[in-house]
């Protein structure tokens, strides 16, 4: 990869591998996430702040900050976030003048996300096994669960994350709790999809108090 790009990329937030209980999968990081250097900065993320607080967890979070930022705040152990991709898979993301090798990387970032795009009916064929990005999520998830508690929960986010799990776990040779799919707080639907999902089945209140 191009060490142009290398400045954008946006890593994990485990406040420590060995305490983590719940890690939620995202896809990729963005505007205020680049500007925090963390995941889970913008709007979406303070969406599924307000999700997790009203289901009943993470009591001392701010309700008016995004996920990640209550983590860093609080220096948050049992909850963890790690993006698909450690460089934003959104276009419009980068500025227009990059150099070919730099923006066909970026054209390939984001047909991984149109393939995994569910609705999306031009889906371009993507191999995710032998995609640099794939295995780039494969190195630093791997790392993460020989670390953390084996009971572990993953929580994917949206298509893209699913995508990426499905895959991972293909590979994997462990047992795994992944839960299944949580929407993104990107989609259109996304108040609609979380009024039926009752997270307190899957994830009991004091492992996120």
């Amino acid at each position: 990869m191009a060490m142009s790009l290398e400045k954008y990329k946006v890593f994990n937030l485990i406040e420590d591998m060995t305490k983590l209980k719940v890690l939620f999968i995202l896809e990729s990081p963005y505007i205020n996430e680049y500007i925090h250097q963390h995941p889970a900065a913008g709007e979406s993320a303070l969406e599924l702040t307000q999700f997790l607080m009203t289901q009943g967890y993470l009591k001392d979070f701010d309700a008016q900050l995004p996920l990640g930022c209550n983590i860093k705040a609080l220096n948050y152990q049992p909850l963890g976030i790690l993006n698909c991709s450690t460089l934003p898979l959104n276009k419009a993301f980068y500025p227009c003048a990059l150099n070919s090798e730099d923006l066909a990387k970026v054209n390939e970032l984001a047909a991984i996300k149109q393939n995994l795009n569910q609705s999306n009916p031009n889906k371009v064929p993507v191999d995710l096994k032998k995609n640099g990005i794939f295995k780039d999520f494969v190195s630093r998830l791997t790392e993460v669960l020989e670390q953390a508690p084996p009971d572990i929960i993953i929580v994917p986010c949206g298509d893209t994350a699913i995508g990426f799990m499905d895959a991972f776990k293909t590979i994997y040779q462990k047992p795994l709790t992944v839960l299944d799919s949580l929407p993104h707080p990107t989609e259109s639907d996304w108040a609609e999809k979380i009024a039926t999902i009752n997270l307190t089945d899957y994830i009991a209140p004091q492992i996120l108090p």
